[in-house]
């Protein structure tokens, strides 16, 4: 990795650390409409282990909506439209990851002349790996203590 390669990835993690306030409130906002949800814990897991093995959004939904299919999970991801409502945060142009990598291209376009559609891909990429991973540590959370008005809390403040 060259010298101008390696400033323009850390400006890139940069601009993705920015959104995390709205990527935690988001995903703690989406947890919640799982609250009386009979989901296991692991089921949103398993959609951050397919993220981290295929790096697709389209590979994540397509597998979220085999999940809203099955008769075993179905009923857990159709709880208050959470699998629709997650497929729409990730796929859609206006949902949470569109805006908010928006938000990172438009901060590198400020520092460089050129930004590739491999660093848009890439931001979309790391920005749905970091909803979906704080939408499995809220819902557990919340499964685990009940306490789902701390994620309201959380939310709020942040």
């Amino acid at each position: 990795m060259n010298g101008q390669t390696m400033i323009y990835e850390l400006a890139l993690q940069e601009a993705i650390r920015q959104q995390m306030d709205a990527i935690v409130r988001a995903a703690n906002a989406d947890a919640m409409l799982l609250k009386g949800a009979d989901m296991e814990k692991n089921q949103i897991r398993n959609v951050l282990n397919v993220a981290e093995e295929s790096r697709s959004l389209a590979v994540v939904t397509n597998f979220i909506r085999y999940q809203l299919g099955r008769s075993q999970t179905g009923p857990a991801w159709r709880h208050n439209g959470f699998g629709v409502h997650v497929i729409g945060q990730i796929e859609s142009p206006d949902g949470l990851i569109a805006r908010q990598a928006e938000a990172v291209l438009a901060r590198l376009q400020a520092k460089f002349d050129q930004v590739s559609p491999e660093v848009a891909d890439e931001a979309r990429y790391e920005l749905m790996r970091y909803y979906l991973g704080y939408l499995h540590r809220a819902y557990y959370y919340g499964a685990e203590t009940k306490q789902w008005d701390d994620l309201r809390q959380a939310r709020e403040e942040a």
